[in-house]
This record gives structure tokens, C-alpha cells and sequence, in this order.
């Protein structure tokens, strides 16, 4: 047998039967073709839109598996995606006709309670980490919906429940292992391999296939305070001003998202709510659940709340509280922005765009972030991530179900992104909530502003030849 697979120029090359039986002789994992059973659950992706399907995919489970995955891609410089958790929402966990290199086999999570510290391999989900971590009291901020792979979530910065008090994902990193594009195994902490170590912390998966992380974890819960009254639309700018203000002076132990969401036809709420369009001040006091369940008080009482789910609960059960209302296999189209004040009028703008969105496109919140705390006292230079100085981030996530819907619900998305980037935004958005492609480098370059250059030299010292491309790329250096 012999397999005709896509080469990084874009044409088809083809893998000869010793070549092919030697690979599958050395990987102890699982490497399959179209017609091997086993093939459609590695692609299977949180978006539904992807359709996109791999010559070749090895379902890794350890470093060597990837080590030979990346020396096979490399030596016929085959085109090659990398899935984590398979929660990205551009769907670039999968290459069409090339070489994918799987990590989901490989979840394991390793804690050192005393040390405070926990190793995650790169297939690893959220609630794989909050499980274990949370069996110590312990956490490290890392994203709000257990279904989120970790390795992605991370390598793109992360932005969990508790980021006001210890930070992004990012900055709780402390070292990975990690397969470069010439095949070999490296450690990059703050002492090896610096400059690698600082590209990873938010410069996604353009320099290699993370197989573990290191993690600094910090005391939390397991029960502590969630906030999340809902209320009607009409009281929609009342509640944003009070929001703003409550945050504007709000202490490091509380992070919150604003979400814009229309209740659904679920169990979980009551029948004659379903439909409402509603907004939730939502967020989680990383302290004591009494002193947290003070407060939020007033969040919880501006006006009388159509719905208020607001407790002292676990907090692997919040992370876990939006997961079954948006499901693998919904046709997703998100986009993430960085918004420079919260004023009238950028008030105005977002109330009339939850006003006007799409019936068929409200599965999924659109979710307002303020950023301030811990996360936004890292210097810019400090990690890839970049910039800190963005008071706000909008996430438009369009989210639906019948492919009939997709052309009007992506073409309303693209239309309120650009009416508020030209008037609210000095440019550049949250990649890893972003279906970035069609925004092109330029977006790309205004997210990573003055660390553009310093990451495209990076990548091309670790990965000259772009092997890993399929991920908001960033060029080498010329």
C-alpha cells in the first residue's frame, strides 16, 4: 500500500509501503487512514463546520509518537495539524489531505500538592486538570468551559475564572516539554531554551507540539462564590453601567464575564423563560464563598432578576456550567476584540447588536471580559502574550444549528466585528476565540504588536521551514 498525502507546497506526494510500515511498526499508538476504523473519532472537533479530513492521522500516546510523527512530516515535508483538545474554534486542529498529530489519547495529569505544582500532557482538557487539581484545593487559571483542551487554551494566552488573582494561563506556566520541527525533544523554562519558553507563553502553536506543561497552581475552593443573576434586556444598560463601576474599583479576588445571552429551550430553566434575551454579570470570588457571597450583593440587586443562579458551589461545577448549551457539532463562528473604554456609546453599540442578533445564532453568549487585575500587571515584553493595556474584550460567538443558516449568521458576525473595531478598537483581538483566517496577518501583526518581530525570528530559529503553520501563523523571519 501506498498513500498519496499533501505536501506543505500545496501538491501531493506519496508515502511508499516500507516507508508506511516502518512508521506504523514504530508508533505504539494509532495511525490511520480513511479506511481504518478508528479514523472519524480523531476528527472529531468542537465546531461543526470543519470538514476538513487528514491523509494520515497518528493518535499519539506518548513523546516518542510524537517525535516520529514530527520527523515524518518534516523529512517529506508533508503538511501537518496538530489537535489538543479539538476545541478551536477555527478548526485548525485538522488539515485537509495532510498528516494530523493527535495528542487527545495522551490527558494525563500529574499534581505535586506540596510543591504546588501540577504536569498536564498536551491532550489534556480543562476538566481533566480542575479534577485533579481541585482534589487538593489547588487551581491554575485556565478557561471557563471544561471541554477546552488545555494545550491550545494555554499557548494562546487563556483566560479563565480566577485571572484577576493569579494571572493567564500563561503566566502560571513553568516550563514544557515540547517537539520542535527538526524532530527534536526540548525543555523551555525561564532557564532553557529562554527565547522558545517566551514565544510558547502566547504565541500559539507556531514553534512546536507541546506533549506536557507545568503548571503553578494556587489555593481555591473547592467551594467558592458564583455570580450569575439574569436580567431582562430592558434593563440591558442599567446593568452594564453598574457592572463597569462595580469593576472599575472591584479587588484582584474577583473575575467576571458579562454575558449577552438568549435562554434556551433547556431543563435546566424554567419553560416560560426560554427565548428571553437576558444579561448576567456574571464571575467567580476567588476567597472565602461567605465573604464572596457579600460581595456580589450588588450585583445581584440592581432591579429585581428574571433568574438568579448565584451560589456557593464547586468550582469544577462552575467551570462546567455553559458545557451543555453549547455541544460538539454546532456550526460555530466566533470573533474576539479588544475594545479600548466602555463607554455610552460602545454601551449603545453592544446592546443593539445583542438586540439584532440572529434568532438562529444565539446558542452560544456573546461575552463581554474586563481584564484588569493580576492579568494586566505582566509587562508587555514579559511573554508573547503582548499588550496588558486593553480594559475590555468583546467575544461575538455565533453559534447555530442547520448549515442554511451559516452564509447570514458569519455575514452578521463579520458586520458588527468591523463596525466596532472601526470605532472602538485600536485593532487587534483574543486569537484563540477568534476565526481569524480571513483577517490575514494584519490582524495577526496588531495583536502581537512591538513582539511581532521578536516572534517571527523566533520561528525562524525553531521552525524555519513553517512546518507548523496550521495555527494563527506567524512567518519566519526572512
Amino acid at each position: 500500500m501506498t498513500l498519496s498525502i499533501m505536501t506543505l507546497a500545496g501538491t501531493e506526494t506519496t508515502l511508499d509501503h516500507q516507508t508506511l510500515e516502518d512508521f506504523r511498526n514504530a508508533i505504539s499508538g494509532d495511525v490511520l487512514t480513511e479506511a481504518d476504523e478508528g479514523y472519524p473519532e480523531a476528527l472529531i472537533l468542537h465546531n461543526g463546520m470543519i470538514d476538513r479530513r487528514p491523509a494520515l492521522a497518528v493518535r499519539c500516546r506518548g513523546a516518542a509518537d510524537v517525535i516520529d510523527a514530527v520527523k515524518l512530516a518534516s523529512d517529506h515535508n508533508l503538511l501537518v495539524a496538530v489537535k489538543g483538545g479539538g476545541h478551536g474554534v477555527a478548526g485548525n486542529a485538522l488539515c485537509d489531505r495532510g498528516l494530523l498529530i493527535d495528542l487527545s489519547l495522551m490527558r494525563a495529569v500529574q499534581v505535586d500538592p506540596a510543591g504546588r505544582t501540577a504536569r498536564v500532557q498536551g491532550g489534556a482538557l480543562l476538566r481533566d486538570l480542575d479534577r485533579e487539581t481541585q482534589a487538593f484545593g489547588l487551581v491554575t487559571p485556565a478557561g471557563v468551559v471544561s471541554e477546552t483542551g488545555v494545550a491550545g487554551l494555554t499557548l494562546g494566552g487563556g483566560l479563565g475564572w480566577v485571572r484577576a488573582k493569579y494571572g493567564l494561563t500563561v503566566d502560571n506556566m513553568l516550563s514544557v516539554d515540547i517537539v520542535t520541527a527538526d524532530g527534536q525533544f526540548r525543555r523551555a523554562s525561564e532557564t532553557e531554551n529562554e527565547d522558545l519558553f517566551w514565544a510558547l507563553r502566547g504565541g500559539g502553536g507556531n514553534f512546536g507540539v507541546v506533549t506536557s506543561f507545568e503548571f503553578q497552581l494556587h489555593p481555591l475552593g473547592p467551594i467558592v462564590m458564583f455570580c450569575s443573576p439574569m436580567y431582562a434586556i430592558a434593563q440591558a444598560k442599567e446593568v452594564l453601567r453598574v457592572w463597569r463601576d462595580f469593576m472599575a474599583v472591584a479587588p484582584d479576588d474577583f473575575s467576571t464575564e458579562f454575558f449577552f445571552w438568549t435562554i434556551p429551550d433547556h431543563p435546566d430553566f424554567p419553560a416560560e423563560l426560554a427565548g428571553q434575551k437576558v444579561v448576567i454579570p456574571a464571575g467567580v470570588y476567588a476567597g472565602p464563598a461567605d465573604e464572596g457571597e457579600r460581595f456580589v450583593r450588588p450585583l445581584r440587586e440592581i432591579g429585581t432578576p428574571l433568574l438568579d443562579l448565584s451560589g456557593a458551589r464547586p468550582f469544577t461545577e462552575i467551570q462546567q456550567t455553559f458545557d451543555p448549551y453549547v455541544p460538539k457539532g454546532m456550526l460555530n463562528y466566533w470573533k474576539a476584540l479588544y475594545l479600548d473604554s466602555m463607554n455610552e456609546d460602545v454601551m449603545d453599540a453592544l446592546v443593539a447588536a445583542f438586540e439584532d442578533q440572529p434568532v438562529t445564532a444565539n446558542r452560544c453568549p456573546l461575552v463581554l471580559q474586563a481584564l484588569g487585575g493580576a492579568s494586566s500587571r505582566v509587562a508587555d515584553d514579559a511573554t508573547a502574550f503582548g499588550d496588558r493595556s486593553r480594559p475590555y474584550m468583546i467575544e461575538l460567538n455565533s453559534s447555530w444549528t442547520y448549515p442554511e443558516d451559516s452564509e447570514y449568521n458569519i455575514g452578521w458576525t463579520r458586520q458588527v466585528f468591523a463596525d466596532l473595531q472601526q470605532r472602538f478598537s485600536r485593532g487587534g483581538g483574543y486569537l484563540n476565540m477568534s476565526c481569524y483566517d480571513e483577517d490575514g496577518e494584519v490582524f495577526i501583526k496588531d495583536t502581537f504588536g512591538p513582539t511581532w518581530g521578536r516572534l517571527r525570528e523566533i520561528k525562524k530559529k525553531y521552525d524555519p521551514a513553517n512546518l507548523f503553520r496550521m495555527n494563527y501563523n506567524i512567518l519566519p523571519a526572512e
